[in-house]
This record gives structure tokens, sequence and C-alpha cells, in this order.
């Protein structure tokens, strides 16, 4: 296990403050890698919450979406540089370039990840599926293939799997956010065509009315992301062993959501769907027992 200095130290603390003040589910599926892997995840995690804190929750003040568009640039601007110099004066910049070089992850998947939050800065609707899945490809399927690098894979296959893990993750967030993002930020994260297929528009949203026509869509929606879940399943074990339970959990957690929007009738505006502490927990032990004839 390397060796962590006080200043990689002060880092990750940073670095899992954000973590755990940010994102619950990665936060308490990360308690299930070992060390090392996990300051890894934390530092990780903190890198692309930075940029979509810059995004999504920088909108008071003076300036709008120029001013967030600086923002974002200058930290990319600093990203690169560190990069380039293997140094920076950000304690979240390095210790993400750290887990970079340890692990030798695709500098290109960072780039992907800020071309997506740039486009979060102006793009408020996707026309279809397709166009949200190459917004998804950015904003979440990458950091699937992140944790493939750190974690460490036996099967080039695992980024395939890695991928649609990520976009099926991302998708159910979206589903459980869609009053949510229209609200405070103005945005869509739902196919257009789609929407206009069942007869409803941004209106619908807009206005929080559930019919027979919103669930009907909603159901779609839920059964593409519960398939995405289905279809990514095989890659886990194709992780290093060390890892695999911390990928199952976070798995169980996210596909949760969509249990919980089941119970609730497909009707996202009656509240956010979301499972408790003690619920966690529970699905943590299941997940476990349920590998715990030696295939974890």
């Amino acid at each position: 296990m390397p060796v962590v200095s006080g200043t990689e130290k002060e880092d990750l603390r940073i670095c899992r403050s954000l973590n755990k003040k940010h994102g619950l589910n990665y936060y308490y599926a990360a308690a299930f890698f070992p060390e090392e892997l996990r300051r890894s995840v934390y530092s990780l995690y903190a890198f692309l919450r930075v940029p979509d804190e810059i995004v999504d929750n920088n909108r008071s003040g003076a300036g709008g979406e120029e001013r967030i568009k600086a923002e974002l640039s200058a930290w990319l601007g600093k990203w690169r540089a560190a990069c380039r110099g293997d140094v920076s004066d950000e304690p979240v910049l390095r210790s993400a370039l750290r887990v970079f070089r340890r692990y030798n992850i695709p500098y290109g998947y960072s780039e992907d990840f800020f071309r997506s939050m740039s486009m979060d800065i102006e793009k408020r609707e996707y026309a279809d599926y397709g166009e949200l899945r190459e917004y998804m490809y950015g904003s979440a399927c990458v950091v699937g293939l992140m944790l493939c690098y750190i974690i460490g894979f036996n099967d080039p296959r695992a980024l395939e799997y890695a991928s649609c893990l990520g976009e099926a993750m991302q998708l159910t967030n979206f589903l459980r956010d869609i009053e949510e993002d229209y609200r405070q930020r103005g945005r869509i994260y739902m196919p257009l065509d789609e929407l206009a297929a069942h007869g409803l528009s941004r209106e619908d949203i807009a206005r929080r009315r559930f019919s027979p026509a919103f669930r009907d869509f909603m159901k779609l929606q839920v059964e593409r992301s519960a398939g995405l879940y289905r279809r990514a399943q095989p890659g886990i074990a194709m992780l290093d062993k060390r890892g695999r339970l911390a990928v199952r959990v976070a798995s169980a957690f996210y596909s949760r959501i969509l249990v919980k929007i089941r119970q609730m009738d497909y009707n996202i505006f009656l509240g956010r769907a979301r499972s408790g502490t003690a619920e966690k927990a529970v699905l943590a032990l299941r997940t476990l027992l349920n590998l715990s004839g030696g295939n974890i």
C-alpha cells in the first residue's frame, strides 16, 4: 500500500468530505472497497463533483452563464496545467492527479467529462435518447471506465459493461430528479421525442401533471434503466476481486431507486425516491450474503 504523506492526507480529507456531503450512495458503497481503493474513489468523486457543482449550483450572482463558463474553463485549465506539470495548488486536483498517474487512467476520459459539463451550461433538453446518451457518456459512462482502471480488470470487455452500468445509474438519477432538474435548473434529461409519443411535453413536467400517459412514459424509462443494470452485471465478474463487492453494492443502491419509483406508481412528483441509511445497510448485507459462496 502506498505511503500517504501529510499533504496527501489533507487532500484526501477534503475529497472525502465532498463525497460524504454530495454523494451518499457513492460514499456508502465506497466503504466496501479496501482502503487504498477507497481513498482513490474519494479522490475521483471529488474531482468529478467540483465541476458538477460549478455548473449546477452556482447560478446566483452576477454574470450568469458567462460567469459559469469562465469558472468551468478556469477549473479545466488548472486540470490541464496539473497534468502537464504534475503539480497543482488545488487539493482536489492534486489528489485526482495522483490517482490518474497511479492507475494509468486515460487522460481523454477527463476531457469527455468536462465536455458534458460544458453541455450543461447551455443545453436544456434532448431531442432523443441518442442525444441524451451522448451526454451520459461523458457525465457517467466515463466514470465507470475510470473506476475500471482503479479497480483493475481481467477482460477488456469489462470497459463496455462498466459504461453500461454508468449509463444505468445516470438514467436512474434523471428519473428520480425529473422535477428537481426542471425546477432548479430548467433542464429536462428525458428524450423529447418519447415524451411527445406519449402525448406529453415539457409543460407536463413544469406543471407537475401526473396522468396515465405520464405513468406509461415512466414505465418505459424505468424498464430501460432496469435493462441496463441487467446487461451490465456480467462485467462485474471481470473486475479485480477486491473491487467487485463495492460495485455490486453501488448497483444495488442505485437500482433500488427504480423500486421506489415503482412503489410510487411512477408518480415522481410525490417526492424524491430514495433509500434511508437503514435500508442501504440491509441492501448491502443482502448483497454480501448473496455472494457469500465465494463469487464476490
